[in-house]
């Protein structure tokens, strides 16, 4: 890459204003669409921090981003910023002699910064005077730093994937076919890598080909349009919207909301122009899934539904040309479609042809991992797992024996449609064809509807199974994953999780404490461990407690409790069904609202402060001296089998307010007894005494953590 910079010629500059205009676009070659959103974030990220750090004051900075640019409108202040910086230099019993004459030390170091020694001055640091230079930095004209400031910004951009054409070594998304950078007006020259910058920009790529010059910085955004380029991102996503809802109710139909292909589609596109497209009604009785993920995923046009949430036969596209041309646009799309919904016709009717309890025995035949066996295997290991939940759990369902055989069912035929046609072709519907592939067979909704729900929640914010047996099986889904892959040591390590374990935790999590599933998170890993022969299964189970603990503080956080409410619930994550943690964590948010929850939390610290930390023996009543210790350990034995009954009906809130009855007795115990007494014997029963009330309050939460 050449590092040569050229410096901008003009040597009449016109009035500028307070804020001048600074435009800069990088022109290329088609840059994929899911790189551009994150691109135009970062290129006003990086422009503010290389801003910064040339002292270049800016009133704002916007960038935006179409298939074959990326742009950033500056208002940037026409000169930098003054500084002034300080510089330690030697201690001045060094810098200078007893005669306070300068030494080579004083005259070496001011020579350094370019300053006379009498320019140095005497500050204080610690417990010694040191010789200090105050470099000044003179502002310069922002106009004659912008050449080194933007050749930086540019080569600061990178991207999931890079490349290199000719015989250059920059690398970027695709090659860049030019540079155009202007201020307040000005050409700003640079070259990066044999390519010089110019104030010279191109429109659409086949309506307006040519190149031309841009004189006005305020003009560049409208004379882009009149090439056919719209660059706000913004602006194209809202033509989009409004032309495809216009075309939508012009059939009596809405625009399907999907937000993603949204998005995609406003990156694929420098001038949109939405086209409505037809395609033969036949085709609407395969699945909404299959017909929505071919539109979307091969082709990224819009599906749209009928007043009832139905599919309808009519589709967007939004094409990249002018609305002249809609018509062959509409031909061209609707002839592909077809095309496509022939291919997912073929694979779904061929898929009918064989039930999925033929495709169980095929499942052998597949390898899942190396070390983990074949899908069969997997699936065996989902039944088992499913087996537990549902008999741990779901007793007292009606028709229990039945509702446990469509769990085991549907565990079995879980994993079948990945040999499927259509999964083959579109694996974003493994589970959903499932589900439709169970109800061709004669399986009831339940089963079917569990196999469509097996890998929610999908992604961070994805909606829960809606489902019982849904939710045992996603749940013994992703509990397989975990013990399997730990098991193995492929543990998430910093940023890298290639197998999405702390998102199928978090699903784990979320699954037990919305269905209130009576099982602990210790069980379900002690029982989804068992399918392996391990040597080391108390150091997995320690490994796996502590990854789904370092889950569950976040997760409790982003639903709005405080930390120290977190922590005072942590040591329950293990052995106590996460549903009644979340209970505990909601038990102390409304008591912290309680006009006494001060004065209790004062009183539990006292018995925390002295309360042994080793076993001790019982209680001995007959060793009790004065009036508060037998008062207090009255009530104690009076609320302990009532705050019992409490915490096995999961009332945590009942029994906080139970036991904060406690406080008074618990300060008059500590204001008149000496708990330290000289008579071990007194002092040890006293200590008994803390501890029990200790061990009571630590049935329902540590204290001592809240604030």
């Amino acid at each position: 890459m050449s590092k040569k910079i050229e410096k901008t010629i003009d040597n009449n500059p016109s009035p500028i204003t307070h804020h001048p205009l600074l435009l800069l676009e990088i022109g290329t070659e088609e840059i994929p669409a899911r790189f551009l959103h994150d691109a135009i974030i970062k290129l006003k990220e990086n422009a503010e921090k290389i801003f910064s750090e040339h002292r270049l004051l800016y009133k704002s900075i916007k960038t935006y981003a179409t298939p074959r640019r990326l742009s950033m409108i500056a208002e940037v202040d026409p000169v930098q910023e003054a500084a002034e910086r300080e510089v330690w230099g030697p201690p001045v019993n060094a810098a200078f002699d007893k005669d306070g004459r300068p030494t080579k030390a004083a005259e070496s170091f001011s020579k350094t910064h370019g300053l006379r020694v009498k320019d140095l001055i005497k500050k204080e640091k610690g417990k010694g005077n040191y010789v200090v230079a105050v470099i000044k930095e003179t502002a310069q004209q922002t106009i004659d730093l912008l050449p080194e400031i933007l050749q930086k910004l540019v080569l600061s951009l990178n991207f999931p994937k890079s490349m290199r054409w000719g015989s250059g070594s920059l690398r970027f998304a695709r090659p860049i076919h030019w540079i155009f950078a202007i201020y307040n007006n000005k050409k700003i020259s640079f070259e990066i890598d044999g390519l010089k910058s110019s104030n010279m920009t191109r429109g659409h790529r086949f309506l307006s080909p040519a190149a031309f010059e841009i004189k006005d910085c305020k003009a560049y955004i409208n004379l882009l349009r009149n090439n056919f380029v719209i660059l706000d991102p913004d602006e194209r996503k809202k033509i989009i919207v409004d032309g495809a809802q216009k075309l939508a109710s012009s059939v009596n139909a809405s625009l399907m909301e999907d937000a993603d292909l949204l998005q995609h589609v406003t990156y694929l596109v420098e001038y949109p122009v939405p086209v409505l497209g037809t395609f033969p009604v036949e085709y609407l009785y395969l699945p909404k899934e299959l017909l929505i993920t071919v539109m979307k995923g091969h082709q990224k046009y819009f599906a749209l539904q009928d007043a009832h949430g139905k599919l309808t036969n009519h589709f967007i596209i939004v094409s990249n040309t002018k609305n002249d041309n809609a018509e062959t646009i509409k031909k061209g799309a609707e002839k592909v479609i077809k095309a496509r919904f022939e291919d997912a016709r073929f694979y779904y009717e061929e898929d009918k042809k064989i039930p999925l309890n033929k495709r169980v025995e095929e499942l052998k035949k597949v390898i899942y991992h190396e070390k983990l066996g074949n899908l069969y295997d997997k699936s065996c290991r989902i039944a088992s797992i499913a087996d537990f939940v549902a008999d741990k759990c779901c007793r007292q369902l009606e028709r229990f024996e039945q509702f446990k055989q469509d769990v085991h069912t549907a565990a079995l035929l879980s994993k079948t449609d990945l040999i499927s046609g259509v999964v083959g072709e579109f694996p974003e519907l493994q589970g959903i064809m499932g589900g439709y592939y169970a109800l061709n067979d004669g399986y009831n909704e339940d089963i079917a509807k569990a196999l469509s729900e097996q890998y929610l929640p999908a992604f961070s914010g994805d909606r829960l199974p809606e489902t019982s047996i849904g939710s045992i099986l996603s749940l013994s889904d992703k509990l397989d994953n975990l013990a399997s892959f730990f098991m193995l040591g492929l543990t998430p390590t910093g940023t890298e999780d290639p197998f999405a374990l702390r998102r199928q935790a978090l699903g784990i999590i979320s699954i037990l404490i919305k269905n209130r599933y009576n099982l602990n998170i210790f069980e379900l890993l002690d029982k989804s461990l068992q399918a392996f022969e391990l040597d080391n299964k108390e150091v997995l189970m320690n490994d796996l407690i502590k990854f789904f603990e370092q889950r569950i503080e976040p997760l409790f956080q982003s639903h709005g409790y405080p930390l120290d409410s977190i922590s005072a619930v942590m040591n329950f994550v293990k052995d106590k069904p996460l549903y009644t943690v979340k209970e505990r964590l909601d038990a102390i948010q409304k008591f912290k609202k309680d006009s006494d929850y001060e004065s209790f939390i004062l009183a539990i610290k006292r018995v925390n402060n002295i309360s042994p930390k080793n076993e001790v023996p019982p209680v001995n009543t007959e060793m009790f001296v004065q009036e508060e210790e037998k008062n207090l350990h009255e009530e104690v034995e009076s609320i302990t089998p009532e705050i019992n009954s409490l915490l096995e009906e999961n009332k945590y809130y009942d029994a906080i307010r139970l036991l904060s009855s406690l406080k008074e007795s618990i300060n008059r115990f500590f204001d008149k007894v000496l708990v330290m007494d000289k008579n071990e014997e007194i002092k040890q029963n006293r200590l008994s005494l803390i501890k029990n009330i200790q061990k009571l309050v630590l049935q329902i939460a540590d204290f001592s953590r809240l604030a």
